[in-house]
């Protein structure tokens, strides 16, 4: 056996001992290095077939490379020749294998990116071969995150970005959905989260090639339900595989009470990962980033009127469409026209083009444009020939639309609207309640007077604005009762001063009982009852003693000359508060009333978890964004699916005896009157009997003649 066959019989622990030693190992990498090249000069010869040996010694070839850089200074530039010239004809298995091992030199430092890059892109994404496609998109995104782990190689990645944007620019569509795959991906990952690549992203919106233009849109619009959806079920397929396996693994073999707590702890344990969920991150700043939005929106309207793709594709256009309108305010008055003409109820996905139009409803659009789609949605669907559910759909959208932009309603409909709050299906009713509700806040004066409410000290200063009008203050509001609180607190902190000091000074300290204890708890919960009281009167004589013009010059001084703490922006928010619960009425009647009579407090929850709440809604509202559970928010029970009605059947059989004939049990319960017919005489049953037994032909002639008789008689 020759040297160079050991070689090749050994090349693991050839590569192993290079590894340690290069030196010492030069002649044998060398007598190798020459062999490779023989087989490798013979694969230009026949390069559709599959060579072992050859694809073993490129494995190790590229392995050791980094070991020896002046021999193997040709080695890539080898390796990009064959798939350049080859690319198409090559067998899959060796292609595979020398794109592995361009990539593990990559890795090691010895290609340069961008060349790597170019080769993959413009020469082996033609081959029909998906393995190799997935292997290269892995492989560029790890390594250009590798390339910013430690701090942003931004020469790297406007050079990539640049080159990403010429493919494209190309026509060939596997190329440019990599492209744009990558793209997403590194965005998502916040390693290219910048503008450039969110502006090339949004070109690709208007691509030509259709699964490019819906994966571009659904980056805009967060959908990653496919993809998560696949996941989920491929992992609920494995649990199940995994639950099965382990109910077989316990059924056969020795039945043992430590292998049945092990599989009930292996059980219990899937359980625990069914019930673990991925919380959905949806970030939409690349709606953001775009540089011209009212530009990119108008393209995007103009290619949606002649777009002849299908309805799903139409639909994913009017979302993004929507949410540039709502975000950034923009003026696309022949977006509504063209929504409004799929406003009917037996329209396909009419609920999420309701919320569409509710989306792209703000207060720069003129309010006759929207006053024409809240009377056609009026007449489409709140019309008692529809069902509850579609005209409870149809009142929460004018609600919705309305709470961006109240002079979309008139006073007209407004009050023919508000009639269905008496209306028998409880949805209905609900949604017309709750348009009652918003329009209290926004423009009572356009509600009828019954629907008004009690007037509160919120309605009294509330001043509708018109279109276009706008309100500014340089003051913030119920700053002039901050100054009064204040007061308080320094008083407060003069007291604690002075008890400490006297604390101090004495040398003696007196035992009191548990009773005096008690007494004295109870004395001081009143004297604070009675400060707390006397704070709410004192400062409202304040608000009462000074006038309109006192209240605002007021404000103004304390809102410039301090800066407000946390303590003082809670007391605002009480305070704004207060005014949306107080009745203006029961003020007017209070000025009649003795001081000494206390006034109800009213209890305010300001809460952490609820003004994280508060926040999370007024930011999707400022986003323009609304869920599509505010539009089908429908007050009816749901019919249950097949897995509840089994769980209630099921947990209604807890407890209860096994369906069948009943048996008496022994000693609790007597015979049954069956039973004690068969001891009676028979004299005695004979009557029952006889009546029980069915008339003869003859006898019911007889009855007849009488009844015939009898009637005639009384005729």
């Amino acid at each position: 056996m020759s040297a160079n066959d050991r070689l090749t019989r050994s090349l693991p622990h050839l590569q192993n001992l290079i590894k340690r030693d290069p030196d010492a190992y030069s002649e044998d990498f060398k007598l190798q290095y020459l062999h490779f090249e023989s087989q490798f000069m013979e694969l230009t010869a026949k390069p559709d077939t599959w060579n072992k040996s050859l694809a073993e010694n490129i494995s190790f070839v590229s392995q050791v490379a980094h070991c020896y850089p002046e021999e193997c200074k040709g080695l890539s530039q080898m390796f990009m020749d064959v798939l350049r010239l080859y690319s198409t004809i090559l067998n899959n298995d060796i292609r595979l294998v020398i794109v592995r091992a361009l990539m593990l030199m990559r890795n090691r430092g010895l290609i340069d990116c961008i060349s790597l890059c170019e080769l993959f892109f413009l020469r082996l994404l033609q081959c029909q071969d998906r393995l190799l496609r997935v292997t290269i998109q892995a492989h560029i995104i790890n390594d250009i995150k590798k390339q910013n782990e430690k701090h942003k190689n931004h020469k790297l990645n406007s050079t990539l970005q640049n080159f990403m944007c010429t493919i494209i620019k190309e026509s060939n569509a596997i190329a440019v959905k990599m492209a744009l795959d990558i793209m997403i991906d590194l965005y998502r990952k916040n390693i290219w989260n910048d503008a450039k690549t969110a502006n090339i992203i949004g070109s690709t919106c208007f691509s030509k090639i259709t699964k490019v233009q819906v994966a571009a849109l659904n980056f805009f619009l967060c959908n990653n339900q496919n993809k998560d959806n696949d996941k989920d079920s491929d992992s609920d397929d494995d649990e199940k595989l995994t639950k099965k396996d382990i109910l077989l693994g316990h059924r056969v073999g020795k039945k043992s009470a430590k292998r049945k707590k092990k599989t009930e702890r292996a059980l219990r344990a899937l359980e625990k990962q069914k019930k673990k969920k991925k919380v959905e991150i949806f970030d939409y700043s690349a709606l953001h980033l775009l540089y011209d939005p009212q530009d990119f929106a108008e393209r995007l309207f103009r290619q949606l009127e002649t777009s002849n793709e299908r309805f799903e594709v139409k639909l994913l256009h009017q979302d993004l469409l929507s949410r540039l309108i709502g975000l950034h305010q923009l003026l696309l008055l022949n977006f509504y026209p063209y929504l409004q003409r799929y406003l009917q109820p037996h329209q396909r996905q009419v609920t999420k083009i309701l919320l569409y139009v509710a989306q792209a409803s703000h207060e720069i659009v003129p309010p006759d444009i929207l006053q024409s789609i809240c009377k056609t949605i009026a007449n489409n669907f709140i019309t008692e020939r529809n069902s509850g559910e579609v005209m409870a759909v149809g009142l929460n959208t004018i609600r919705e639309i309305c709470s961006r932009c109240y002079l979309a309603m008139d006073e007209d409909l407004l009050h023919d609207l508000s009639k269905y709050k008496s209306y028998r299906d409880k949805s209905v009713s609900a949604s017309a309640r709750s348009l009652i509700q918003l329009f209290r806040e926004k423009n009572p004066q356009l509600l009828e007077r019954k629907d008004r409410g009690k007037p509160t000290e919120f309605q009294r200063e509330l001043v509708p604005l018109g279109y276009g009008q706008l309100n500014p203050k340089s003051y913030l509001d119920g700053a002039e009762i901050l100054e009064q609180h204040i007061d308080d607190q320094d008083k407060q902190s003069n007291d604690e001063i002075d008890e400490e000091e006297q604390s101090s000074e004495e040398d003696w300290i007196d035992v009191s009982h548990s009773n005096d204890d008690d007494d004295d708890d109870d004395d001081d919960k009143e004297d604070d009852n009675h400060d707390q009281n006397d704070d709410q009167q004192n400062t409202d004589k304040v608000e009462k003693e000074m006038t309109e013009e006192e209240r605002r010059e007021r404000a103004i001084s304390i809102s410039t000359q301090r800066i407000l703490t946390q303590h003082d922006f809670e007391q605002l928010k009480i305070l704004e508060m207060k005014k949306r619960i107080q009745d203006r009425r029961k003020n007017r009647l209070e000025q009649s009333i003795e001081n000494s009579r206390k006034r109800k407090t009213i209890s305010i929850d300001t809460d952490s978890d609820s003004d994280d709440e508060n926040n999370k809604k007024n930011s999707e509202q400022n986003l323009g964004l609304i869920s599509l559970k505010d539009i089908e928010r429908v007050h009816k029970k749901r019919a249950h699916d097949k897995e509840s009605r089994l769980e209630t059947v099921l947990a209604g059989r807890e407890g209860r005896q096994k369906f069948g004939k009943w048996k008496k049990e022994k000693g609790r319960a007597g015979t049954t009157n069956k039973e004690k017919l068969k001891t009676k005489n028979f004299q005695m049953l004979k009557p029952k009997l006889r009546k029980k037994q069915k008339r003869s032909f003859r006898d019911k002639q007889i009855a007849l003649r009488d009844a015939l008789l009898k009637d005639k008689r009384l005729r």
